[in-house]
């Protein structure tokens, strides 16, 4: 990597990690139900799922190797932390998809009559993956446009052997 440049790609990952974690530990689910004519709404955050946890160690990979993906020099380390990335982040993405689709299991079913629905930490946490993801395909285009090397990786004809 040039002295002074930042690679976007690692940054989009990274912040969209970010944005990820501060969804899932905000709300993501939450249910209401009538209380002496009034109505108590309850919230859950992500971790009450485990695909909430699961998320949210997806969201911790996506930034560590986002972050990794800009400090490191050595094309084969920024290869690596360029697959690990790609794939926290399509995790971040899929899981509040799929949590979206478990509301009903996470709440249960308690004796009174409510209603459910999903809390905008889940939008957000969808979102940072959105924004993961983004970043992602920008690496896998830079390494596969450079012929599998990162774009700031030296060609094959300008490396010497000794």
């Amino acid at each position: 990597m040039k002295a002074g440049k930042i690679t976007y790609a690692g940054v989009g990952v990274a912040v969209g990690g970010l944005v990820g974690f501060t969804g899932i530990l905000t709300h993501w689910f939450a249910y209401s139900y009538p209380v002496n004519g009034e109505t108590l709404t309850v919230t859950l955050s992500g971790t009450a799922d485990w695909t909430g946890a699961l998320a949210l160690a997806a969201s911790f990979g996506a930034f560590a190797f986002g972050g990794a993906y800009i400090l490191f020099d050595d094309p084969q380390m920024r290869r690596l932390f360029g697959v690990l990335m790609s794939v926290c982040s399509a995790f971040l993405l899929i899981l509040p998809l799929f949590a979206f689709t478990r509301i009903d299991e996470v709440v249960g079913s308690p004796a009174a009559t409510f209603s459910v629905q999903a809390a905008a930490g889940l939008v957000i946490s969808f979102l940072g993956g959105v924004l993961a993801v983004s970043g992602s395909l920008l690496a896998s285009r830079d390494i596969l446009a450079s012929g599998g090397e990162p774009a700031d990786a030296p060609a094959a004809s300008e490396v010497v052997e000794v």
